[in-house]
């Protein structure tokens, strides 16, 4: 994962998300619609902390606030949970990991690099589900009195409580703690998956997104190469298990006209389509990244292929391994013949024509690159390289 700043309310949000997997000897019956939890008990301790929490991330930089998109966001969960749809405040936080939380509150944290990997609204449906099924659930409740009391949760609030600048994926590892806190996780995690399917199923949505959703992730962990799940991950299901499990559930259904919306999907993401690419790039994880633009390049509607082949370029652009950087160039010469491509494909394309000696085809791509962004911050840069090539014959 990628160093990103979180706040502190993020944090505690995080931390309640990892330790509401765990199972003490009653398991709590399920919270029911318009429900509160009892005066001075347990769970209203759990809900007070993550109420202050939530007031820090309304606050939060990386809030995404653009009405349009909330409000689909926000009509999807609904459908998902139905008479619980009050009780749930979804916040969509700019970060490109594919990452969602449940607080114990009904404070709802949805992560664009999720929004940027699933493919249609089935698929958003699923998740939705999953996080709802951890609130319904009160995965929260179980075991908290045994881990509040840990050393290794008060030292997680003295980092909760520190200052901002917290790298995500070290914040969360730190949040493990000790690992017998985690070790029903699996358990609690595997309900939340059966219960995610159930309400989106139930809804008429396709019983094979959980599959597409897997299948993907599964093979961009394959492509990072990592040696091991993140530490406050570790006790979760494996990818290859929950593919397995999902793709059970999926065949067991009957087959029909099952509901995607995936022109509803495409449509209220688009608009958000090249500042999530390049967040995705910042990571720097670049196998992981030519994995899902692949991916996603081969099922793109006619309006974003253009988009998702510059990106892919420049995925293997900045990976240069090998014959990274001719495939690159490959790339940029199908990118420019898409109208939805960025301007910024012209100047790459230009780059690549110029290192590969074909001075006159580079000089009329860096042409056509400051024709369309006449207010390039980088245009005096270009200017110079296209004066070199335009003195060379």
């Amino acid at each position: 994962m990628n160093r990103l700043p979180v706040l502190p309310g993020l944090l505690l949000a995080s931390l309640l998300l990892a330790l509401a997997p765990q199972a003490s000897a009653q398991t709590p019956a399920a919270i029911q619609p318009g429900e509160l939890p009892l005066p001075r008990s347990t769970e209203s301790e759990i809900w007070y902390g993550m109420d202050q929490a939530e007031k820090e991330i309304r606050l939060s930089p990386m809030l995404v606030r653009d009405p349009a998109l909330n409000a689909y966001v926000h009509s999807v969960a609904c459908k998902v949970t139905r008479d619980y749809c009050k009780q749930l405040r979804v916040y969509i936080i700019d970060a490109p990991v594919f990452n969602a939380a449940m607080a114990p509150n009904g404070a709802m944290l949805v992560f664009t690099g999720s929004l940027l990997r699933m493919q249609d609204e089935s698929e958003l449906a699923l998740v939705l589900g999953h996080e709802f099924a951890h609130f319904r659930q009160r995965h929260s409740l179980k075991y908290w009195e045994k881990a509040k009391r840990t050393s290794a949760v008060l030292a997680t609030f003295s980092v909760v409580t520190s200052a901002g600048g917290v790298s995500l994926a070290g914040g969360l590892a730190q949040m493990a703690g000790a690992a017998s806190i985690f070790d029903m996780s699996r358990q609690s995690e595997r309900e939340a998956d059966t219960i995610g399917f159930q309400q989106a199923v139930s809804l008429g949505y396709d019983p094979q997104a959980g599959v597409r959703i897997w299948t993907s992730m599964l093979k961009e962990e394959r492509a990072t190469k990592l040696p091991r799940p993140a530490p406050i991950f570790a006790s979760h299901p494996r990818t290859a298990e929950r593919l397995q499990d999902i793709t059970a559930s999926a065949a067991a259904m009957p087959a029909g006209d099952y509901l995607t919306n995936r022109d509803a999907y495409r449509s209220a993401m688009r608009p958000f389509l090249v500042h999530w690419l390049d967040a995705e790039l910042s990571r720097r994880i670049y196998g992981a990244s030519i994995q899902l633009l692949a991916d996603s390049l081969a099922i793109a509607s006619a309006d974003s292929q253009g988009t998702y082949t510059y990106y892919l370029a420049e995925a293997y652009r900045r990976r240069n391994q090998g014959d990274d950087r001719t495939v690159a160039r490959g790339l940029y010469e199908t990118a420019i013949t898409h109208p939805d491509t960025p301007a910024d494909v012209w100047r790459e394309h230009g780059l690549a024509l110029r290192e590969a000696g074909r001075n006159r085809e580079a000089a009329e791509a860096l042409r056509r690159y400051l024709e369309r962004t006449p207010r390039a911050p980088d245009r005096a840069f270009v200017q110079q390289y296209l004066s070199e090539l335009e003195k060379q014959p």
